[in-house]
């Protein structure tokens, strides 16, 4: 939904969004909060309200898990390697690469946070 709706000015605060993350690789704190703030945004562009509450419950679930994935020895390399490929199907306005790179973010995500 991203990839194929977002104005320009949305993908530039995504952008913004993951240049902030390049920047936070060595403070794990601020690269989760600005994770947080990436995620969110993408789900407030999809503007899917049904979509928002479900990924909002399963945040409040999975909050902690995640943040000690994170934590893991090469995780946040990874996962900024991940928004790299996501961001770079967005701006191609690359609808099914930008999905096939947000579920294996996800899946990388779940995998390191067991």
């Amino acid at each position: 939904m991203v990839a194929s709706q977002a104005t320009e000015a949305q993908l530039k605060e995504l952008q913004g969004l993951h240049n902030e993350l390049e920047k936070a690789l060595a403070n794990r704190e601020r690269f989760f909060e600005i994770n947080e703030a990436f995620h969110m945004r993408l789900l407030e562009i999809a503007n899917n309200r049904w979509r928002d509450q479900m990924v909002a419950d399963l945040r409040k679930v999975m909050k902690l898990n995640r943040h000690n994935s994170l934590l893991k020895s090469g995780r946040i390399e990874e996962s900024l390697a991940e928004h790299r490929a996501i961001m770079g199907a967005l701006t191609r306005r690359d609808a099914p690469g930008a999905m096939q790179t947000m579920q294996t973010h996800f899946k990388n995500g779940l995998e390191a946070a067991t």
